[in-house]
């Protein structure tokens, strides 16, 4: 694997405090500039727990557990405000580091000395994660002081992967590092991979693997992508049963999905995907949610996992009584979208919320009524309106292909015996001309995807309006229509 690129030099929001506390306690400022960034990418994190028995970090330098108590003692600071002043927390860093030095007994003069700190303030037992992390601390010295990391670095070597390891077995753009911490899936339905779990690390990328392939931690994800999406790495296979949720299923966390899982445990069938970084990050990287979304994408598309917001999910919407990853910032509307096109999809739901404007519009009258009493809908809910015989008004899906080309259209209902047996959905070019009309039974079939026909579009905008116009009596539903290559 390639040697990944340095941070982008730039200044940080810290510099003065990395100036500081660097002089305070005779510590290289660029050295704590460097592990803030591989630690936190300079974000002021608030720590929570996402594997049972690993406290959580805090601050600019990601500071946790006995580290975190010994810097505050040597800083002279409570634990509180190391953990919540930015100041205080790195020079709680600093003062970590001036301890080591002084149980080293390294000679500060000399740059290259200060590498021999790394690996025992990163806290990695593991001495494949030790020598990543010291890696990782090179690179971004390259961009802070490249003096220091020039002098400091060991031998210059390539980002390898763990002797062995190859490429990932089902996603052949990452890293294999098999974790031991897995096992497999029942045998019954329940063990079928049906649902994609997003997580945040709350640690950097090193930290976090290098975690879940320690048998100590008896905790695991399937897969673990960087900050900068450069990485993936592939710690269980998909086929078997990580180690990333402790909650069993309830479908009223999940808008009334799936209930016929509820009380299973959730690692039978799910797929965990883990983030390096943090739930309190108030934003994430372009290049990772792209590198994730691909990746998503692969496995959604490999097991069969339908992708929408009932089955790609965040850790914390399962587990609320104890996790919020992947956080309030966590962009799931484009994120949704991205994944979707990635795999040739585009989806129009009834509600503009759910939708990309670039490629995807409903127009629903105000006759329509709302709802989300009915489970099996796509996005928030769907709209139900009553069939009338002299009705003119219908419900329009809008998608936007940027060339011509064959696609198959799916619709999506929630079913009920008061739903109509001969729903309409008229596929209308931009021209006006009308390519179909397909009538479906929406009194059966709904909570799932069903093919309405396989046309050749033109390139532009296309709509598929399903009118109430009919005999009085019964109900139609708009849900959403996808489209697919």
């Amino acid at each position: 694997m390639a040697e990944q690129a340095a941070p982008v030099a730039r200044p940080s929001p810290f510099d003065s405090a990395f100036a500081a506390a660097g002089a305070e306690f005779h510590v290289p400022p660029a050295l704590l500039k460097a592990i803030g960034w591989v630690e936190t990418r300079w974000h002021m994190v608030d720590g929570a727990e996402e594997f049972p028995g690993r406290a959580p970090a805090f601050g600019v330098m990601g500071l946790r557990g006995t580290a975190l108590e010994r810097g505050a003692v040597h800083a002279g600071v409570t634990l509180d405000v190391a953990r919540r002043d930015p100041v205080a927390n790195i020079r709680a860093a600093a003062a970590v580091l001036d301890a080591l030095a002084g149980d080293a007994a390294i000679d500060r003069s000399r740059p290259e000395e200060w590498f021999k700190l790394i690996a025992p303030y990163s806290g990695i037992e593991l001495s494949d994660g030790q020598a990543a992390y010291r890696r990782e601390v090179d690179r971004a010295l390259g961009a802070a002081s490249p003096d220091l990391a020039s002098s400091a670095a060991p031998a210059p070597t390539a980002c390898q992967p763990p002797p062995g390891s190859g490429g990932a077995p089902d996603y052949a753009a990452g890293v294999w590092r098999p974790s031991p911490n897995f096992n497999a899936r029942p045998t019954d339905s329940t063990g079928r991979t049906h649902v994609l779990i997003i997580h945040t690390c709350e640690s950097n990328y090193v930290s976090c693997w290098s975690w879940l392939v320690n048998p100590a931690s008896q905790a695991s994800a399937h897969y673990v992508v960087s900050e900068d999406g450069n990485e993936i790495s592939q710690l269980v296979h998909e086929r078997d049963r990580a180690w990333h949720i402790a909650a069993t299923y309830d479908c009223t966390l999940n808008r009334g999905h799936d209930c016929w899982l509820n009380g299973v445990q959730s690692n039978d069938f799910t797929v965990g995907i883990e983030h390096a970084g943090f739930a309190s990050q108030d934003s994430f990287p372009a290049s990772q949610l792209e590198a994730s979304a691909a990746l998503a994408c692969d496995v959604t598309r490999d097991r069969g996992i339908p992708r929408d917001w009932q089955h790609i999910v965040g850790h914390g919407q399962l587990q609320p009584a104890n996790r919020t990853d992947p956080g309030p910032h966590w962009p799931w509307i484009p994120y949704l979208h991205r994944v979707q096109a990635l795999c040739g999809e585009i989806v129009v739901d009834d509600s503009a919320a759910f939708n990309d404007p670039a490629v995807a519009a409903a127009a629903v009258p105000a006759a329509w009524t709302a709802s989300d009493s009915t489970p099996g809908y796509y996005g928030g809910g769907y709209r139900w309106a009553a069939m009338r015989p002299d009705a003119t008004d219908g419900a329009a899906f809008s998608f936007r292909l940027a060339a011509s080309g064959s696609r198959t259209l799916d619709a999506r209902w929630t079913s009920g015996t008061n739903r109509s047996s001969q729903a309409a959905y008229a596929v209308i070019t931009a021209a006006g001309d009308t390519l179909a009309v397909v009538r479906v039974d929406q009194t059966t079939g709904g909570g799932l995807w069903r093919a309405l026909g396989t046309w050749t579009f033109p390139a532009g905008w296309t709509r598929v309006v399903l009118p109430r116009r009919g005999a009085a009596g019964a109900v139609i539903v708009a849900d959403a229509v996808r489209v697919r290559e």
